[in-house]
């Protein structure tokens, strides 16, 4: 077997936000664009109309875009937002397609249009790509971390009626939980997955995904074939990165994660060939404990 995985990073991929509303929207473009904040303003209104940035408006009943799947993952003030979203009568498609080197800022600029279409209508912005409803505050962020709802994580639950029967303290009780993460493509990256996790290890395996996503991030960023070794050394400043923070969340050994390719848009994520356990042993064994306490973290000013 190679030690080495090769894919190809696309000239262009393409990202969709779906601002859903109760009204049809008339024409808002010109409105919304003026609560840009720079850079996003000038972007937008040389790039509106072209490939780069389009803006399509269609009644739900018709719409392209299938939403069903939107899921509030913030915002915790406003537990409705899921249920308007599926109610909304009207959706407004913000579409970018980016070349390599314009990435991630064509996504970011398309995801700002959004946000400030839906501030506009007072509507719900949906990431098409990952299914997550987004906070206003990222929307109009002109930083870029992926924690910022750029990596979604599709959650394969597999528990009895919702409870897993396995006992809290049993490592290897269980393989209730698997994640494959939604977005990943939109940078020109192959998505990730892992599987067969027991329940006490999913916040843990769920780290060891944004990890993964965030050591890989930059080879998106110039088109044409990429070669890296299977066996990936992921450290605390990966971790941190993906949170917006400089501050490394270990500083002790690297975390190795052995990487499998499932297909040309998937590749498996597991423990290094050599470790003599289960996937959840090395969970428990090998990871920092920072990856079993921290569900989320502020980025650094």
């Amino acid at each position: 077997m190679s030690e080495s995985i090769r894919f190809t990073v696309p000239e262009q991929t393409t990202s969709c936000f779906v601002v859903a509303a109760e009204r049809a929207p008339g024409d808002p473009p010109q409105a919304a664009l003026r609560r840009l904040p720079a850079p996003f303003a000038t972007a937008a209104v040389e790039r509106l109309g072209t490939p780069r940035l389009r803006i399509a408006s269609y009644p739900a009943a018709y719409s392209p875009w299938n939403i069903g799947h939107a899921t509030r993952v913030t915002d915790d003030d406003d537990p409705g937002l899921a249920e308007r979203a599926l109610a909304a009568t009207h959706h407004i498609g913000v579409q970018a397609v980016a070349a390599s080197g314009d990435r991630p800022f064509a996504h970011q600029l398309a995801r700002a249009v959004a946000g400030a279409i839906a501030e506009h209508l007072d509507a719900v912005p949906v990431d098409a790509d990952t299914g997550q409803i987004l906070p206003a505050r990222s929307c109009a962020d002109t930083r870029f971390r992926l924690a910022d709802g750029w990596l979604g994580a599709w959650l394969q639950n597999d528990r009895d009626g919702g409870r897993c029967k396995a006992s809290e303290d049993d490592i290897d009780g269980c393989a209730c939980v698997g994640f494959t993460t939604r977005g990943l493509t939109r940078f020109g990256l192959p998505e990730l997955q892992m599987a067969g996790i027991a329940c006490p290890h999913d916040l843990a395996a769920l780290n060891v995904i944004r990890t993964t996503a965030q050591h890989l991030l930059h080879l998106g960023r110039r088109a044409g074939p990429r070669t890296f070794a299977r066996d990936l050394p992921l450290t605390g400043a990966d971790f941190a990165a993906f949170w917006g923070s400089g501050s490394p969340a270990w500083t002790d050994d690297p975390v190795v994660v052995r990487l499998t390719p499932f297909s040309p848009r998937l590749i498996r994520v597991g423990p290094p060939e050599d470790f003599p356990g289960t996937l959840n042993e090395w969970l428990w064994d090998e990871l920092p404990p920072v990856l079993y306490d921290l569900l989320s973290c502020g980025a650094d000013d």
